[in-house]
């Protein structure tokens, strides 16, 4: 592996781009990796108990991926000896660490080998309580990374850990800011994080769990076993790459003693490779069927061009009273309702009360 000093410092100037535009995280890592002389670039993370996962891998090192999480080497990497000098150092050259009798014996690197794979560069980009290690894997033909290009690793760890910590800083403020917007339109959300923990809800949500639900270190739980399952199955189908054998995502009811069940849908956005320097990657909507009707006045008004009257009575209508009802709450005459309701139908497009109903119901704002 050797460092093209000039490609390395126009791939380090990408990193600041890829930012603010998410999609340009996977050119930018690639262009990292072939400006390092690496055969390719993967992220890792520690999944808990001494295991480890990939949480990006360039194209090129798939095949490894697969080979790695089939053969379980997650739960044995013999890399993991090198957590504790790569935490107080930065920066760690496998080849420091490692003997040739090790490299030429050791089942894990005759794995490695098989995909070509030799020493690696190790380098962690924690960011608060995110664990990650970046590694530049190198080819198993090239000669060992070297130290007097420490400099450039450094410098890699260096710009990749401040782009860490500023596209969390922003992808958080526009999270906050979507969940304000559903608090404004009185529904409930939920953020959650590449590994399905919780990052963020708004009060609409905090005030909708109860002993029936709750939250326990980060991950939320139903009063029913099943339900909380079914929760976590479908919040999976959302964590998981867009494509074509993605899974189709379903509704999914959370039950409140002495109220009707909670409807909870789940929504991913971002992509699989932003995940990895995003705050959240998807959200739990959450819809309470006791919930009244909050429309606020004006915005049917502007809406649908009604008057103040009209405005009054449709809410009524959309709510379920009679026109008898209406007129008697309001002081004024049957016929005189009857005559605001024919005008509300036919300035929402509407032609009876469930319609009129439902197309409220679809209004948040």
């Amino acid at each position: 592996m050797r460092v093209n000093a000039g490609l390395l410092s126009q791939a380090l100037d990408q990193v600041q781009a890829a930012i603010f535009e998410p999609s340009l995280w996977l050119p930018t890592i690639e262009a990292i990796g072939r400006a390092s002389g690496a055969l390719g670039v993967n992220i890792m993370e520690p999944t808990g108990r001494g295991r480890f996962g990939a949480a990006l891998t360039t194209e090129n090192l798939e095949g490894l991926l697969e080979g790695y999480v089939r053969d379980d080497w997650g739960s044995r990497d013999f890399r993991a000896h090198l957590l504790q000098p790569l935490q107080r150092a930065g920066v760690v050259l496998e080849a420091d660490f490692i003997s040739k009798e090790q490299f030429n014996h050791h089942e894990y690197y005759r794995f490695m080998r098989k995909y070509g794979v030799g020493d690696c560069v190790l380098m962690d980009i924690s960011s608060g309580k995110d664990t990650l290690y970046f590694v530049l894997q190198n080819r198993l033909a090239d000669v060992s990374p070297q130290t007097r290009d420490m400099p450039h690793f450094h410098a890699i760890r260096t710009r990749l850990l401040t782009a860490l910590q500023l596209a969390q800083h922003i992808d958080e403020s526009k999270v906050a800011g979507m969940a304000a917007a559903f608090q404004t339109s009185n529904i409930g959300c939920i953020f959650f994080n590449r590994k399905g923990l919780v990052t963020l809800t708004n009060p609409k949500a905090d005030a909708l769990f109860s002993d029936d639900l709750r939250i326990l270190r980060g991950e939320v739980r139903a009063g029913l076993a099943h339900e909380t399952a079914r929760f976590h199955r479908e919040l999976k189908i959302a964590l998981q790459a867009p494509g074509a054998t993605a899974e189709t995502l379903s509704a999914v009811r959370l039950s409140r003693t002495g109220r009707r069940p909670l409807i909870v849908r789940f929504e991913r956005f971002g992509t699989q490779l932003a995940d990895v320097f995003s705050h959240s990657c998807a959200m739990a909507l959450i819809e309470d069927p006791d919930d009244e009707m909050r429309l606020k006045p004006e915005t049917l008004m502007a809406l649908f061009d009604l008057t103040p009257a009209e405005t009054r009575i449709s809410l009524n209508v959309a709510s379920g009273m009679s026109a008898v009802d209406i007129a008697r709450q309001h002081g004024i005459g049957y016929e005189t309702v009857r005559s605001h309701i024919r005008s509300i139908f036919q300035k929402t497009g509407t032609g009876r009360q469930s319609e009129l109903s439902a197309l409220f119901g679809k209004i948040r704002l």
